[in-house]
Protein backbone atom coordinates (compact mmCIF):
# COMPACT_ATOMS: atom_id res chain seq x y z
CA UNK A 1 0.00 0.00 0.00
CA UNK A 2 2.43 2.47 1.17
CA UNK A 3 4.66 2.13 -2.20
CA UNK A 4 1.82 1.45 -4.62
CA UNK A 5 -0.15 4.54 -3.70
CA UNK A 6 2.59 6.63 -2.46
CA UNK A 7 0.69 6.67 0.96
CA UNK A 8 2.27 7.56 4.56
CA UNK A 9 3.72 4.48 6.44
CA UNK A 10 1.25 5.61 9.14
CA UNK A 11 -1.73 4.76 7.16
CA UNK A 12 -0.24 1.26 6.75
CA UNK A 13 0.36 0.99 10.33
CA UNK A 14 -2.83 2.04 12.08
CA UNK A 15 -4.67 -0.24 9.72
CA UNK A 16 -2.31 -3.39 11.14
CA UNK A 17 -3.18 -2.27 14.43
CA UNK A 18 -6.80 -1.91 14.25
CA UNK A 19 -6.90 -5.46 13.17
CA UNK A 20 -5.48 -6.52 16.27
CA UNK A 21 -7.61 -3.98 18.58
CA UNK A 22 -10.61 -5.55 17.71
CA UNK A 23 -9.22 -8.89 18.83
CA UNK A 24 -10.20 -8.42 21.70
CA UNK A 25 -13.49 -10.03 20.49
CA UNK A 26 -11.41 -13.46 21.00
CA UNK A 27 -13.14 -13.20 24.40
CA UNK A 28 -16.61 -13.54 23.05
CA UNK A 29 -15.63 -15.87 20.54
CA UNK A 30 -14.06 -18.61 23.20
CA UNK A 31 -17.12 -17.68 25.25
CA UNK A 32 -19.60 -18.61 22.63
CA UNK A 33 -17.67 -21.70 21.04
CA UNK A 34 -18.05 -22.64 24.90
CA UNK A 35 -21.83 -22.27 24.97
CA UNK A 36 -22.45 -23.89 21.51
CA UNK A 37 -20.42 -27.09 22.27
CA UNK A 38 -19.67 -27.24 18.55
CA UNK A 39 -16.51 -24.97 18.01
CA UNK A 40 -16.45 -26.22 14.01
CA UNK A 41 -18.92 -24.18 13.02
CA UNK A 42 -17.09 -20.92 14.96
CA UNK A 43 -14.13 -21.75 12.96
CA UNK A 44 -15.65 -21.87 9.50
CA UNK A 45 -17.58 -18.71 10.77
CA UNK A 46 -14.19 -17.13 11.01
CA UNK A 47 -12.34 -18.01 8.09
CA UNK A 48 -15.41 -16.78 6.19
CA UNK A 49 -15.43 -13.16 7.73
CA UNK A 50 -11.87 -13.68 7.15
CA UNK A 51 -11.43 -14.01 3.39
CA UNK A 52 -14.06 -11.28 3.26
CA UNK A 53 -11.99 -9.01 4.82
CA UNK A 54 -9.11 -9.82 2.50
CA UNK A 55 -11.19 -9.70 -0.24
CA UNK A 56 -12.62 -6.28 0.73
CA UNK A 57 -9.11 -5.62 1.65
CA UNK A 58 -7.49 -5.63 -1.70
CA UNK A 59 -10.78 -3.93 -3.39
CA UNK A 60 -9.77 -0.99 -0.85
CA UNK A 61 -6.53 -0.47 -2.61
CA UNK A 62 -8.23 0.67 -6.30
CA UNK A 63 -10.96 2.36 -4.32
CA UNK A 64 -8.19 4.86 -2.40
CA UNK A 65 -6.17 5.42 -5.54
CA UNK A 66 -9.75 6.97 -7.23
CA UNK A 67 -11.63 8.06 -4.50
CA UNK A 68 -9.25 8.29 -1.25
CA UNK A 69 -12.38 8.79 1.40
CA UNK A 70 -14.37 5.97 0.63
CA UNK A 71 -11.18 4.01 0.13
CA UNK A 72 -10.30 4.16 3.51
CA UNK A 73 -13.45 3.76 4.86
CA UNK A 74 -13.71 0.18 3.70
CA UNK A 75 -9.93 -0.65 4.62
CA UNK A 76 -10.68 0.08 7.82
CA UNK A 77 -14.04 -1.91 7.76
CA UNK A 78 -11.54 -5.05 5.89
CA UNK A 79 -9.27 -4.81 8.31
CA UNK A 80 -11.84 -4.94 10.81
CA UNK A 81 -13.04 -8.27 9.62
CA UNK A 82 -9.85 -9.48 9.50
CA UNK A 83 -9.31 -9.20 12.98
CA UNK A 84 -12.46 -10.50 14.10
CA UNK A 85 -11.88 -13.11 11.51
CA UNK A 86 -8.92 -13.98 13.08
CA UNK A 87 -10.15 -14.71 16.47
CA UNK A 88 -13.44 -15.81 16.08
CA UNK A 89 -11.35 -18.89 14.10
CA UNK A 90 -8.11 -19.11 15.96
CA UNK A 91 -9.67 -19.03 19.00
CA UNK A 92 -11.63 -21.92 18.89
CA UNK A 93 -9.26 -23.70 16.73
CA UNK A 94 -6.84 -23.37 20.38
CA UNK A 95 -9.86 -24.49 22.71
CA UNK A 96 -10.93 -27.11 20.08
CA UNK A 97 -7.15 -28.90 20.55
CA UNK A 98 -7.37 -28.29 24.28
CA UNK A 99 -10.20 -29.99 24.61
CA UNK A 100 -9.92 -33.45 22.67
CA UNK A 101 -6.24 -33.71 22.95
CA UNK A 102 -4.97 -35.72 26.11
CA UNK A 103 -2.58 -34.30 28.56
CA UNK A 104 0.50 -35.89 26.94
CA UNK A 105 -0.52 -34.54 23.42
CA UNK A 106 -0.71 -30.93 23.96
CA UNK A 107 2.76 -29.94 23.29
CA UNK A 108 2.87 -32.21 20.73
CA UNK A 109 -0.13 -30.82 19.10
CA UNK A 110 0.06 -26.84 19.51
CA UNK A 111 3.66 -27.75 17.55
CA UNK A 112 2.46 -29.30 14.43
CA UNK A 113 -0.55 -26.80 14.63
CA UNK A 114 1.54 -24.11 14.17
CA UNK A 115 4.41 -25.73 11.63
CA UNK A 116 1.16 -26.06 9.29
CA UNK A 117 0.30 -22.92 9.87
CA UNK A 118 3.81 -21.20 9.16
CA UNK A 119 3.93 -23.86 6.23
CA UNK A 120 1.18 -22.60 4.29
CA UNK A 121 2.35 -18.82 4.73
CA UNK A 122 5.28 -19.70 3.12
CA UNK A 123 3.74 -21.61 0.44
CA UNK A 124 1.05 -18.92 -0.01
CA UNK A 125 3.53 -15.96 0.19
CA UNK A 126 5.63 -17.91 -2.63
CA UNK A 127 3.16 -18.78 -4.46
CA UNK A 128 0.87 -15.58 -4.65
CA UNK A 129 4.39 -13.43 -5.41
CA UNK A 130 5.27 -15.20 -8.08
CA UNK A 131 1.79 -15.23 -9.86
CA UNK A 132 1.22 -11.77 -8.83
CA UNK A 133 4.14 -10.13 -10.59
CA UNK A 134 3.61 -8.11 -12.58
CA UNK A 135 1.38 -6.46 -9.97
CA UNK A 136 -2.08 -4.64 -11.09
CA UNK A 137 -5.30 -4.48 -8.85
CA UNK A 138 -7.37 -6.22 -10.73
CA UNK A 139 -5.14 -8.97 -10.50
CA UNK A 140 -4.71 -8.63 -6.79
CA UNK A 141 -8.11 -9.02 -6.42
CA UNK A 142 -8.86 -11.58 -8.38
CA UNK A 143 -5.89 -14.18 -6.16
CA UNK A 144 -7.41 -12.36 -3.14
CA UNK A 145 -10.92 -14.03 -4.05
CA UNK A 146 -9.78 -17.41 -5.34
CA UNK A 147 -7.36 -17.50 -2.05
CA UNK A 148 -9.94 -16.86 0.14
CA UNK A 149 -12.69 -18.97 -1.54
CA UNK A 150 -10.42 -22.39 -1.91
CA UNK A 151 -9.19 -21.75 2.45
CA UNK A 152 -12.92 -21.37 3.06
CA UNK A 153 -13.93 -24.58 1.68
CA UNK A 154 -11.26 -26.40 2.90
CA UNK A 155 -11.62 -25.21 6.23
CA UNK A 156 -14.82 -26.80 6.09
CA UNK A 157 -14.13 -30.01 4.34
CA UNK A 158 -11.60 -30.60 6.65
CA UNK A 159 -13.79 -30.00 9.95
CA UNK A 160 -16.71 -31.78 8.58
CA UNK A 161 -17.50 -34.57 10.96
CA UNK A 162 -14.25 -33.85 12.87
CA UNK A 163 -15.82 -32.98 16.33
CA UNK A 164 -18.54 -35.45 16.50
CA UNK A 165 -16.00 -38.09 15.97
CA UNK A 166 -13.74 -36.93 18.27
CA UNK A 167 -16.31 -36.99 20.69
CA UNK A 168 -16.94 -40.76 19.85
CA UNK A 169 -13.43 -41.85 19.81
CA UNK A 170 -13.05 -43.81 23.13
CA UNK A 171 -9.41 -41.14 22.79
CA UNK A 172 -11.35 -38.52 23.06
CA UNK A 173 -11.71 -36.60 26.40
CA UNK A 174 -15.43 -35.73 26.62
CA UNK A 175 -15.72 -32.10 27.34
CA UNK A 176 -17.77 -31.11 30.43
CA UNK A 177 -20.88 -29.05 29.64
CA UNK A 178 -21.68 -26.28 31.12
CA UNK A 179 -24.53 -23.62 31.58
CA UNK A 180 -25.60 -21.83 28.49
CA UNK A 181 -27.01 -19.12 30.13
CA UNK A 182 -23.88 -18.23 31.69
CA UNK A 183 -23.33 -14.42 30.84
CA UNK A 184 -19.69 -13.66 29.34
CA UNK A 185 -18.75 -11.23 32.28
CA UNK A 186 -19.51 -13.87 34.44
CA UNK A 187 -17.39 -16.25 32.93
CA UNK A 188 -14.56 -14.31 32.31
CA UNK A 189 -14.67 -13.60 36.10
CA UNK A 190 -14.82 -17.18 37.04
CA UNK A 191 -11.90 -17.78 34.61
CA UNK A 192 -9.81 -14.62 36.78
CA UNK A 193 -10.52 -16.08 39.69
CA UNK A 194 -8.34 -19.17 38.86
CA UNK A 195 -4.66 -18.30 39.67
CA UNK A 196 -2.88 -20.34 36.82
CA UNK A 197 -4.95 -18.54 34.05
CA UNK A 198 -4.41 -15.23 35.93
CA UNK A 199 -0.48 -15.65 36.00
CA UNK A 200 -0.66 -16.83 32.56
CA UNK A 201 -2.64 -13.71 31.14
CA UNK A 202 0.25 -11.50 32.33
CA UNK A 203 3.03 -13.80 31.01
CA UNK A 204 1.35 -14.05 27.68
CA UNK A 205 1.02 -10.07 27.70
CA UNK A 206 4.96 -9.29 28.91
CA UNK A 207 6.52 -12.41 27.07
CA UNK A 208 4.83 -11.84 23.85
CA UNK A 209 5.81 -8.31 24.30
CA UNK A 210 9.02 -8.73 24.22
CA UNK A 211 8.78 -11.27 21.89
CA UNK A 212 7.61 -8.68 19.48
CA UNK A 213 9.40 -5.83 20.52
CA UNK A 214 12.49 -6.57 18.19
CA UNK A 215 9.85 -7.27 14.61
CA UNK A 216 9.80 -3.50 13.51
CA UNK A 217 13.05 -2.21 14.36
CA UNK A 218 15.54 -5.28 13.84
CA UNK A 219 15.82 -4.53 10.40
CA UNK A 220 16.52 -1.13 10.61
CA UNK A 221 19.25 -1.85 12.96
CA UNK A 222 21.48 -3.55 10.46
CA UNK A 223 20.70 -1.13 8.20
CA UNK A 224 21.57 2.41 10.21
CA UNK A 225 23.82 0.27 13.17
CA UNK A 226 25.66 -2.30 10.63
CA UNK A 227 25.25 -0.83 6.82
CA UNK A 228 23.37 -3.70 5.90
CA UNK A 229 21.75 -3.34 2.16
CA UNK A 230 17.79 -3.49 2.11
CA UNK A 231 18.89 -7.11 0.60
CA UNK A 232 20.81 -8.16 3.37
CA UNK A 233 18.43 -6.72 5.94
CA UNK A 234 15.79 -9.11 4.15
CA UNK A 235 18.01 -12.21 4.48
CA UNK A 236 18.50 -11.49 8.44
CA UNK A 237 14.87 -11.85 8.76
CA UNK A 238 14.93 -14.83 6.71
CA UNK A 239 18.00 -15.76 9.49
CA UNK A 240 15.30 -15.33 12.18
CA UNK A 241 12.17 -17.47 10.64
CA UNK A 242 14.45 -20.24 9.56
CA UNK A 243 15.67 -20.46 13.27
CA UNK A 244 12.19 -20.44 14.51
CA UNK A 245 11.18 -22.97 12.26
CA UNK A 246 14.34 -24.78 13.56
CA UNK A 247 13.56 -24.18 17.47
CA UNK A 248 9.61 -25.52 16.73
CA UNK A 249 10.40 -28.56 15.14
CA UNK A 250 13.35 -29.23 17.79
CA UNK A 251 10.86 -29.48 20.66
CA UNK A 252 8.40 -31.64 18.58
CA UNK A 253 11.32 -34.35 18.33
CA UNK A 254 12.29 -33.65 21.92
CA UNK A 255 9.00 -33.95 23.13
CA UNK A 256 7.73 -37.12 21.19
CA UNK A 257 9.13 -40.60 19.88
CA UNK A 258 7.96 -42.69 17.35
CA UNK A 259 6.73 -46.37 17.37
CA UNK A 260 6.06 -47.87 14.11
CA UNK A 261 4.57 -51.19 13.87
CA UNK A 262 2.93 -52.83 10.95
CA UNK A 263 0.15 -51.13 9.35
CA UNK A 264 0.28 -47.90 12.26
CA UNK A 265 2.64 -44.89 13.55
CA UNK A 266 2.10 -44.09 17.03
CA UNK A 267 4.03 -40.74 18.71
CA UNK A 268 4.02 -41.18 22.43
CA UNK A 269 5.71 -38.50 25.32
CA UNK A 270 9.29 -38.36 25.55
CA UNK A 271 9.47 -37.78 28.93
CA UNK A 272 13.21 -37.93 29.16
CA UNK A 273 13.46 -35.09 26.80
CA UNK A 274 11.78 -32.53 29.06
CA UNK A 275 8.22 -30.57 29.57
CA UNK A 276 6.37 -27.72 27.87
CA UNK A 277 7.25 -25.86 30.85
CA UNK A 278 11.21 -26.47 31.02
CA UNK A 279 11.03 -25.59 26.89
CA UNK A 280 9.30 -22.54 27.76
CA UNK A 281 11.44 -21.07 30.46
CA UNK A 282 14.79 -22.22 28.31
CA UNK A 283 13.03 -20.08 25.29
CA UNK A 284 12.74 -17.00 27.23
CA UNK A 285 15.99 -17.32 29.17
CA UNK A 286 18.06 -18.22 25.66
CA UNK A 287 16.11 -15.33 23.61
CA UNK A 288 16.84 -13.00 26.85
CA UNK A 289 20.63 -13.99 25.91
CA UNK A 290 20.25 -14.02 22.27
CA UNK A 291 19.30 -9.88 22.62
CA UNK A 292 21.70 -9.14 25.38
CA UNK A 293 24.41 -10.19 22.95
CA UNK A 294 22.80 -8.33 19.94
CA UNK A 295 23.09 -5.25 22.30
CA UNK A 296 26.56 -5.70 22.75
CA UNK A 297 26.94 -6.06 19.05
CA UNK A 298 25.36 -2.86 18.70
CA UNK A 299 27.75 -1.05 20.78
CA UNK A 300 31.66 -2.92 19.56
CA UNK A 301 30.17 -2.86 15.61
CA UNK A 302 32.15 -6.28 15.20
CA UNK A 303 31.50 -8.37 12.16
CA UNK A 304 28.52 -7.86 10.25
CA UNK A 305 28.31 -11.99 9.64
CA UNK A 306 28.02 -12.50 13.63
CA UNK A 307 24.83 -10.37 13.91
CA UNK A 308 23.40 -13.27 11.13
CA UNK A 309 24.46 -15.89 13.00
CA UNK A 310 22.66 -14.38 16.29
CA UNK A 311 19.71 -13.55 14.92
CA UNK A 312 19.92 -17.12 13.80
CA UNK A 313 20.41 -18.30 17.12
CA UNK A 314 17.61 -15.92 18.45
CA UNK A 315 15.28 -17.43 15.91
CA UNK A 316 15.71 -20.99 17.19
CA UNK A 317 15.27 -19.57 20.85
CA UNK A 318 11.98 -17.92 19.92
CA UNK A 319 10.86 -20.97 17.97
CA UNK A 320 11.81 -23.19 21.38
CA UNK A 321 9.88 -20.54 23.43
CA UNK A 322 7.15 -20.45 20.73
CA UNK A 323 6.35 -24.25 20.95
CA UNK A 324 6.47 -24.36 24.84
CA UNK A 325 4.23 -21.43 25.45
CA UNK A 326 1.13 -22.98 23.13
CA UNK A 327 1.78 -26.38 24.88
CA UNK A 328 1.46 -24.86 27.85
CA UNK A 329 -1.70 -22.82 27.15
CA UNK A 330 -3.10 -26.47 25.91
CA UNK A 331 -2.95 -27.77 29.05
CA UNK A 332 -3.48 -24.96 30.98
CA UNK A 333 -6.84 -23.94 29.14
CA UNK A 334 -8.49 -27.69 30.09
CA UNK A 335 -7.01 -27.32 33.66
CA UNK A 336 -9.94 -24.86 34.59
CA UNK A 337 -12.46 -25.49 37.61
CA UNK A 338 -13.68 -28.23 35.47
CA UNK A 339 -16.89 -26.28 33.76
CA UNK A 340 -15.21 -26.46 29.92
CA UNK A 341 -14.27 -22.87 29.54
CA UNK A 342 -11.66 -23.52 27.33
CA UNK A 343 -12.15 -21.10 24.64
CA UNK A 344 -13.04 -18.23 27.30
CA UNK A 345 -9.46 -19.12 28.39
CA UNK A 346 -8.17 -19.15 25.06
CA UNK A 347 -10.04 -16.16 24.10
CA UNK A 348 -8.83 -14.02 26.99
CA UNK A 349 -5.06 -15.16 26.24
CA UNK A 350 -5.26 -14.22 22.57
CA UNK A 351 -6.82 -10.87 23.75
CA UNK A 352 -4.04 -10.28 25.77
CA UNK A 353 -1.49 -11.79 22.84
CA UNK A 354 -2.89 -9.44 19.89
CA UNK A 355 -2.65 -6.05 22.66
CA UNK A 356 0.90 -6.89 23.94
CA UNK A 357 1.88 -7.23 20.12
CA UNK A 358 0.24 -3.82 18.84
CA UNK A 359 1.34 -1.70 21.89
CA UNK A 360 5.06 -3.87 22.00
CA UNK A 361 5.13 -2.71 18.04
CA UNK A 362 4.33 0.84 18.59
CA UNK A 363 6.49 1.38 21.83
CA UNK A 364 9.80 -0.27 20.19
CA UNK A 365 9.14 2.35 17.56
CA UNK A 366 8.48 5.21 20.10
CA UNK A 367 11.37 4.63 22.39
CA UNK A 368 13.87 4.51 18.95
CA UNK A 369 12.91 7.78 18.18
CA UNK A 370 12.56 9.45 21.85
CA UNK A 371 16.22 7.76 22.78
CA UNK A 372 17.20 9.18 19.37
CA UNK A 373 16.47 12.39 19.89
CA UNK A 374 18.45 12.95 23.38
CA UNK A 375 21.59 10.48 22.81
CA UNK A 376 23.65 10.60 20.28
CA UNK A 377 25.09 7.26 19.51
CA UNK A 378 22.65 5.24 17.56
CA UNK A 379 23.96 2.30 18.81
CA UNK A 380 23.16 2.92 22.25
CA UNK A 381 19.47 3.34 21.37
CA UNK A 382 19.04 0.01 19.85
CA UNK A 383 21.33 -1.09 22.35
CA UNK A 384 18.67 -0.03 24.99
CA UNK A 385 15.79 -1.28 23.39
CA UNK A 386 17.02 -4.73 22.89
CA UNK A 387 18.16 -4.71 26.33
CA UNK A 388 14.61 -3.57 27.76
CA UNK A 389 13.00 -6.22 25.40
CA UNK A 390 15.65 -8.88 27.13
CA UNK A 391 14.65 -7.98 30.41
CA UNK A 392 11.05 -8.41 29.04
CA UNK A 393 11.76 -11.72 28.14
CA UNK A 394 13.32 -12.75 31.99
CA UNK A 395 10.68 -11.73 33.55
CA UNK A 396 8.62 -14.09 31.89
CA UNK A 397 11.05 -17.16 32.15
CA UNK A 398 10.20 -16.19 36.60
CA UNK A 399 6.68 -15.79 35.37
CA UNK A 400 6.62 -19.13 33.78
CA UNK A 401 8.46 -21.17 36.77
CA UNK A 402 5.74 -19.92 39.11
CA UNK A 403 2.21 -21.21 36.37
CA UNK A 404 2.73 -24.63 35.99
CA UNK A 405 2.53 -26.70 39.29
CA UNK A 406 4.09 -30.56 38.66
CA UNK A 407 1.75 -32.62 36.68
CA UNK A 408 2.20 -36.50 36.34
CA UNK A 409 1.36 -37.49 32.25
CA UNK A 410 1.57 -40.94 31.42
CA UNK A 411 4.79 -41.64 29.29
CA UNK A 412 2.94 -44.28 27.18
CA UNK A 413 -0.57 -42.21 26.11
CA UNK A 414 -1.34 -42.10 22.29
CA UNK A 415 -0.70 -38.55 21.12
CA UNK A 416 -1.44 -39.77 16.96
CA UNK A 417 -2.57 -42.60 16.19
CA UNK A 418 -2.99 -43.30 12.13
CA UNK A 419 -4.32 -47.04 10.88
CA UNK A 420 -4.57 -48.23 7.28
Amino acid sequence: MKVELALPATIAGFLIALHYAVQLTRVNWGHLSDKSQNRSQWIVLGMLILGIGGILASASIPLIENRFSYGIILALLSYSLIGFGVGAAGTPLLALLATYSSKSQKGFAASITFLMMILGLAITGITVGTILDPYSHQKLLKITSSLAIITIIISFLSLRNLERSLQNSSHALSPNTINSDVPILEGIKKVWMEREARLFTIFIFISMGAFSMQDPILEPFAGEVFGFTVGESTKLDGFHKIGTLIGIISIVLCLSKFRIGFGSLSIVKNERLGSEKLWLITGCLFSALSLFIISLLALTFTEPNLLNSVVFIFGISNGVFTAGVLGTMLHLASRGSGDNKEGTRMGIWGAAQAYATMIAVFFSTLLVDILGLIMTSLPSVYGIVFLTAASFFIASAYLGSLIIKSDELNPNQNILQSVN
